[in-house]
């Protein structure tokens, strides 16, 4: 489950830098606050990160990603869309939902834990990013090795 939360965290890394002007937002910290099953084939989860933003204020929406192994979907991670302040260091406190991918088992799920099967999968991710001025962009990253961006997340705790 924690290798899903940074993947949800990894997802708005990647929509925070994915902007020219905006490479100097940074992630302070990334915790769990609650995970509920949404079913059977998915978690909600309640986390809180903090976000040191030197920029101008910047909507982020239609956030979300794809866990894939040998071109099958394992799951898919969305955030729930939020504001970050102009020129601020705040904690926000986001939901998620991950749901397991059509015909996932719950022994693809403990291949997962496997650092060999985990080091061969790839994300997808796609965030949409809006100025308050209403310039937007959608930022869109395909292929990303898993284990680069868990990283990245594990860099800028």
């Amino acid at each position: 489950m924690r290798r899903f939360m940074f993947l949800a965290v990894a997802v708005l890394l990647m929509s925070l830098t994915g902007c020219g002007n905006f490479k100097d937002i940074k992630v302070n910290s990334a915790n769990i606050e609650n995970i509920s099953p949404y079913g059977l084939r998915g978690v909600d989860v309640a986390f809180a990160i903090e976000v040191d933003n030197p920029a101008s204020q910047i909507k982020l929406s239609d956030m979300e990603a794809s866990l894939k192994h040998s071109g099958k979907v394992i799951g898919k991670v969305t955030v729930d869309p939020f504001t970050m302040k102009k020129r601020s260091v705040e904690v926000y406190h986001l939901n998620a939902r991950i749901n397991l991918g059509e015909g996932v088992s719950l022994y693809d799920m403990v291949m997962l834990m496997d650092d060999k099967v985990l080091s061969e999968c790839l994300v997808d991710v796609t965030a949409k990013g809006k100025l308050k001025s209403g310039l937007a962009k959608t930022i869109t990253k395909k292929d990303i090795p898993l284990k680069k961006l868990l990283e990245y997340a594990e860099q800028n705790k």
